[in-house]
């Protein structure tokens, strides 16, 4: 029996040829990038389980350090290694221990190198609003332009709370990658919710 569970998560060996753990459950194989070597200070990287489509949501918790300056959680394109020329959505709360951008939110998209802010009414308030105490909790949620059915949006929230919306530049298909950095102490939870 032992050997039969191992066998299934670790694969086995049929005629000779090795068979994932993937092919035995849905009949399919893809192999995920290999883990990511993360670029930027106390960053965590995880590496989405499957390609983005409407319908779709992620949701990230978890704490940050006392006194927190900064806290970036990003959604960044790649293939095998993540391109930080090119972020999807990128979300950075500065906090009053900052002495260079005090107690802001900015929300923006990197394409080709180029910063592009987002502006909207998200801006009217203060990271210190949003985050009372030393937790976090991010979510985002895909879905189809009700005007051009080709464009993607991404809504973004806080807590529980929506903040904005993006309309993605970037190809949904690209989209690999979630990174937090910063002033994270530890992530506490992570879900995918998949249409």
């Amino acid at each position: 029996m032992l050997k039969a569970c191992l066998e299934c998560i670790a694969g086995s060996r049929v005629d000779n040829e090795e068979v994932d753990v993937s092919r035995r459950m849905n009949g399919s194989s893809q192999r995920a990038p290999p883990w990511p070597v993360t670029q930027l200070k106390n960053e965590i990287m995880f590496v989405l389980p499957k390609q983005l489509s409407a319908g779709d949501e992620i949701t990230v918790a978890g704490n940050m350090i006392d006194n927190p300056q900064v806290l970036t959680v990003s959604l960044l394109t790649g293939s095998m290694s993540p391109d930080y020329q090119n972020i999807a959505c990128q979300l950075e709360a500065s906090f009053p221990a900052n002495p260079t951008n005090q107690n802001r939110l900015l929300l923006k998209v990197i394409q080709n190198g180029n910063d592009e802010a987002v502006l909207g009414d998200y801006q009217s308030f203060l990271a210190t609003e949003l985050f009372t105490d030393l937790s976090f909790k991010f979510g985002f949620s895909i879905r189809v332009s009700r005007s051009y059915q080709s464009e993607h949006i991404i809504d973004i929230y806080v807590g529980e709370s929506f903040l904005e919306q993006i309309t993605l530049k970037h190809n949904i298909d690209d989209i690999r990658f979630l990174s937090l950095s910063g002033d994270v102490a530890k992530v506490e939870m992570l879900e995918f919710k998949f249409a």
